[in-house]
């Protein structure tokens, strides 16, 4: 039996390998989830042999780009897979993350006196992430010409994946390529968007026009651990009234969660809104002027008067992921250090979960598996990775 499923997979894979389709396809899912953790795999272990699919060929790895942002690309067959690195531990690449006033979704960026224009919407009042904004404007030029390369080659079907911050770069370089004039790229380019773990990267309006275009015609995807606090952020609050008659029902008898926690937050965002807006606002023109040391005199549009966020792609959740028992000597501790971790019903102590773990790039690619392939999940060597824990 397990002989006869395997098959029936390896030949999934070479059908689905030849073109893109509409619709939530859970090989393009595992391997692009595999493809995003090829820049830990090759820092930690020297190798990205054990994590990339077979048949998937590395023909470009960009410089260090922008915000300490970096991408590769892939190919497979008739199809070519962008890739973008999610955040590092350098303090640029936070300023990048940080960078979340919003700017208008089409406009001009001038980089050292050189205008560019860009669009990500054609909805007039979307507006969108400046830090991860202007980091696409950066990037343009060097991944319109590798698409133009992949064309020379007969590839049309493009993937554009990432993790974290990482996915929130390719979803808004398929609202960028989406939206550019009909003359820059072929017209034969087909786009699909797998995203996990992402921040969101735009207004309502942004999502609205977005999630109709793309997420609702099954060519994008949002793959979160609803444990995972990264996907919340920066901002997402109701903006219609906190409580109603309706709401009230649906709580009560229509089986919808109350979440007090939600509601707290909502209630507390929106009383203070206007001072938060001019601190995201305030903040983010000095961070304007931090970046102009790196990239020179740098300008942006007029922030908007909009902090609130909301996710595109078509949301797919996986499991919360299980942090193992690792148990601890805490003898000679302090009250003060005991605090560092956690006593369990056993008598034992235990190493608390780290404050990301839920966030983890390899923790993603393993409830992929768990969730769509249990054959492969059964079958890894790894559940998680030490560095993690």
């Amino acid at each position: 039996m397990r002989v006869l499923l395997t098959i029936i997979f390896l030949l999934t894979t070479i059908v689905s390998s030849g073109q893109l389709k509409p619709g939530f396809n859970t090989n393009e899912a595992k391997q692009t989830i595999a493809l995003c953790n090829s820049f830990n795999f090759l820092k930690q272990f020297g190798s990205t042999s054990s994590i990339i699919p077979e048949n998937f060929n590395l023909s470009y790895t960009s410089d260090i780009l922008s915000m300490d942002n970096k991408f590769q690309v892939y190919e497979n067959g008739e199809i070519g897979i962008i890739n973008y690195r999610g955040s590092t531990n350098k303090i640029i690449s936070w300023v990048e993350n940080c960078y979340s006033a919003m700017i208008p979704a089409k406009g001009k960026i001038s980089l050292d006196g050189e205008k560019k224009d860009y669009a990500f919407s054609k909805n007039k009042a979307a507006a969108v992430h400046a830090g991860y904004g202007l980091t696409i404007v950066i990037l343009s030029q060097e991944i319109k010409e590798q698409i133009k390369i992949l064309n020379t080659k007969g590839i049309y079907n493009i993937i554009l994946t990432g993790h974290s911050q990482g996915a929130a770069l390719a979803t808004l370089t398929r609202a960028y390529l989406e939206n550019l004039p009909k003359y820059e790229l072929s017209s034969k380019n087909v786009y699909k968007t797998y995203a996990y773990a992402q921040p969101m990267s735009g207004n309502k309006e942004f999502s609205e026009d977005y999630n109709k275009r793309f997420s609702k015609k099954g060519t994008s995807y949002s793959i979160i651990n609803p444990k995972d606090p990264v996907p919340y952020m920066p901002f997402n609050y109701e903006e219609d009234k906190l409580i109603t008659k309706d709401k009230i029902k649906g709580w009560l008898f229509g089986g919808k969660e109350f979440k007090v926690k939600k509601l707290g937050k909502d209630a507390f965002i929106r009383l203070f809104e206007s001072g938060l807006t001019s601190y995201v606002k305030n903040s983010n023109t000095l961070l304007n002027k931090i970046l102009g040391l790196k990239f020179g005199k740098i300008e942006m549009p007029s922030f908007v008067n909009d902090i609130n966020y909301y996710p595109t792609g078509k949301l797919k959740e996986i499991q919360a992921f299980k942090y193992p028992d690792i148990e601890v000597d805490v003898n000679g501790l302090t009250e003060k250090e005991l605090e560092g971790f956690k006593y369990g019903r056993d008598g034992k102590w235990y190493k608390k979960e780290t404050r990301f773990f839920q966030h983890s790039a390899y923790n993603y690619y393993v409830g992929v598996l768990k969730k769509w392939d249990k054959i492969s999940f059964d079958n890894l060597d790894m559940t998680y990775l030490v560095s993690d824990l």
